[in-house]
């Protein structure tokens, strides 16, 4: 699962509007503990004279909120250490997802918020008062703190590049997917973390339109979906051809052609790297053979070089820019048109011939009925629970076959089921209580494939990490395939439901 939610820490919407006597300020006011964010610009509520062209004497008199939220980049970091997370910012996106709080009041249309990475610490609070401004605190428009007032009432930013970015809302309905990742870059290098400010625009300060008021749900939300997320994804995708190693073609490029096998080395359970290899290094031959024996003399293959050999080198599976332990991958082409081949993975040769493991698959021709481009299959997930604890993290394997397959009984008395494997397969997650899609469709490289199957030997699969679901509800999972040129979404729905962890 190439996708993790990490949740606000703190948040707090500030302003330096007028209180309802239309007199005073509420520059102190504290709003830390409300389950709402807002971001408004108001012109012309008192007698103070609004020009129609934008002036300082407008951004002067001018009504503001605007809101200050920060993330938890030191539990990112962590991830990245321990492997969570891959250890390579430049794999990885991060996005800002925040969701719009309908409300009766006036929306704006047609208008762009600008999000900047804040210059200071400073305190969440406990206010709740979005509407009088009675509760006062730390941080407010002119506090960043207990002990610090903002250089600039307002809060304080950095400037310069990769400091700040923009967000459009042509409705003004629209929820925020905004890209930071070279905010959170800067963070885990040098940057210290003191989250986003985010607010209307100069231009709409100086400027003579009111533009009230947009709203968020915040991170103390009763509405655990809804509360602001930074969204790390990445593409997690292992594509081990093992069940679906394809013959050489002269229809097919030389990339496509191309197919790569994966060797685990599990020692009691674990995955852990031979250590007699000289630079992680592995030789792959290939035979013919029967009843589970390689035999005769290794068959000719072509390495990712385009150079013929009876011998192919592999090594430790990179992923996102670092190797993975005790996990060897080897890619080549085979013009074999054997209906089974025995791949052996070793080291040297003659008297000095280590063999650490023998596999086997069974090539397919491009032109066979078990192509990918059917356009009907019968999917299903064979190790899905009823339900899970909340943080749980299974693992699912998804089989699926051509739904047009008609077995004779000779067939299912001889032979194993074997599954297609698709290439392109996509999964999202959303509550079955109102259809409200969790982890959507991860489709493209703008998004790193993050919810893109991997597959093996035994079909496709994924991973899922619970801990972004809330508990107590029922979640549907559904697929989408490549085909032809576009996403088919299937019609099967799996279904399961989480529950506390603390139960």
């Amino acid at each position: 699962m190439g996708i993790k939610k990490y949740y606000a820490s703190k948040d707090n919407t500030i302003t330096n509007a007028f209180k309802a006597n239309l007199s005073d300020r509420g520059t102190a006011a504290n709003m830390g503990a409300a389950d709402i964010l807002e971001a408004f610009v108001i012109h012309g509520q008192t007698s103070a004279s609004v020009t129609d062209a934008p002036s300082a004497q407008n951004a002067l008199n001018a009504e503001q909120t605007r809101f200050l939220i920060q993330f938890p980049v030191v539990d990112i970091a962590a991830d990245m250490s321990d492997g969570t997370l891959p250890n390579a910012t430049g794999s990885l996106k991060f996005y800002l997802n925040m969701y719009n709080a309908p409300h009766g009041s006036t929306l704006p249309l047609s208008f762009s918020l600008g999000a900047h990475l804040i210059s200071r610490e400073w305190d969440e609070g406990r206010g709740l008062d979005m509407d009088n401004y009675t509760n006062i605190g730390q941080s407010s428009w002119v506090s960043a703190s207990t002990t610090t007032s903002w250089t600039t009432p307002g809060g304080d930013v950095l400037t310069g590049p990769n400091t700040s970015g923009t967000i459009n809302f042509p409705t003004g309905l629209e929820n925020i997917e905004l890209d930071i990742s070279e905010f959170v870059y800067s963070w885990l290098d040098s940057t210290d973390n003191y989250g986003l400010l985010l607010r209307f625009p100069d231009s709409a300060v100086s400027g003579s339109d009111t533009l009230y008021t947009k709203k968020f749900f915040s991170r103390t939300s009763e509405f655990f979906h809804y509360r602001p997320t930074l969204e790390a994804r990445w593409d997690s995708t292992r594509k081990d051809d093992r069940g679906s190693f394809y013959i050489s073609s002269s229809a097919a490029s030389g990339a496509d052609n191309l197919n790569t096998l994966y060797l685990y080395n599990r020692i009691r359970g674990t995955l852990k790297n031979i250590p007699t290899l000289k630079d992680n290094k592995i030789s792959v031959s290939v035979y013919s053979g029967s009843d589970g024996t390689p035999s005769g003399a290794p068959l000719t293959l072509v390495s990712e070089a385009g150079i013929s050999s009876t011998v192919v080198t592999g090594g430790l599976l990179v992923e996102n820019g670092a190797n993975i332990t005790g996990i060897y991958t080897a890619s080549y082409a085979s013009p074999s048109t054997l209906t089974e081949v025995y791949d052996v993975w070793h080291t040297g040769s003659g008297a000095s011939l280590v063999n650490f493991r023998t596999g086997s698959y069974q090539p397919l021709s491009w032109d066979t009925a078990t192509t990918v481009d059917e356009t009907s299959y019968i999917t299903t997930i064979t190790n899905l629970k009823s339900e899970y604890p909340k943080g749980e993290k299974p693992s699912l394997r998804v089989f699926v076959r051509n739904k047009n397959w008609s077995p004779n009984i000779y067939t299912v008395a001889t032979a194993e089921t074997k599954p297609l494997v698709i290439d392109q397969a996509y999964y999202r997650i959303y509550r079955v209580v109102d259809d409200l899609n969790v982890i959507p469709y991860g489709t493209g490289s703008s998004n790193n494939n993050y919810s893109q199957l991997s597959y093996d030997g035994d079909g496709n699969y994924f991973s899922l990490d619970t801990s972004c679901l809330e508990a107590g509800y029922s979640y549907g999972i559904k697929f989408a395939f490549y085909q032809e040129g576009s996403y088919v979404e299937q019609p099967s729905v799996f279904k399961f439901r989480i529950e506390d962890d603390t139960q």
